[in-house]
């Protein structure tokens, strides 16, 4: 009897505290809105054709909490507030959209390569930070390359850093951040491109 009582406790506990618990919040990255690209790029009609991809993540970045930056050398993850889809996948799906509005081209693919043709130009991403502080900064560091078809070099490589304050207290206000900078890094990458054209 006092071990069916207890164990109507501990169910009752149990049941209150999950009742109790926060929903969690999925974010995901989105693409730069069109009203945003400038004139000039978008009247640019190019057929340069891009493939976007390897994008390389770091184990502390792939799994889907956001991350928290406390100190130089410690983060933490928020319990709740998680991606909807792993970081590689958002991260290279606004690329594309982003490059493609930027350099005014459908001729682009995101990896895995879904045809076997070969494009003017790959850009590979190496993230090395992507965090910050809710109320505070969030912070996107990559190092990328440009590699053209048909060469073994990158005609182009280079470390980006991007710092865009957070507005407010909320993780969704982080990952607007977040967005901010990497349409950011969208740009750099868009005009790195262009001054490779003939």
């Amino acid at each position: 009897m006092i071990r069916n009582c207890l164990i109507g406790i501990a169910v009752a506990v149990c049941a209150s505290a999950c009742a109790s618990s926060p929903d969690s919040r999925f974010y995901t990255l989105a693409p730069m809105q069109e009203a945003s690209v400038s004139a000039p790029a978008a009247a640019d009609r190019s057929p340069v054709s891009l493939c976007v991809g390897p994008v390389l993540v770091p184990g502390y970045l792939d799994r889907l909490p956001l991350c928290v930056r406390d100190s130089a050398y410690e983060v933490t993850y928020a319990e709740f507030d998680r991606w909807a889809e792993p970081l590689e996948d958002g991260i290279g799906r606004v690329l594309v959209e982003n490059l493609s509005q930027l350099l005014g081209t459908a001729r682009i693919d995101v990896f895995p390569w879904k045809t076997p043709a070969p494009a003017d130009y790959q850009v590979r991403i190496m993230l090395i930070r992507l965090d910050g502080a809710p109320g505070g900064q969030a912070v996107l560091k990559t190092r990328w390359s440009i590699a053209a078809v048909g060469q073994d070099r990158p005609v182009f490589e280079t470390i980006s850093a991007f710092v865009e304050q957070v507005e407010s207290g909320s993780y969704e206000a982080l990952v607007q951040a977040q967005n901010r900078a990497l349409e950011r890094l969208s740009r750099e990458i868009a005009g790195a491109i262009q001054a490779q054209k003939p």
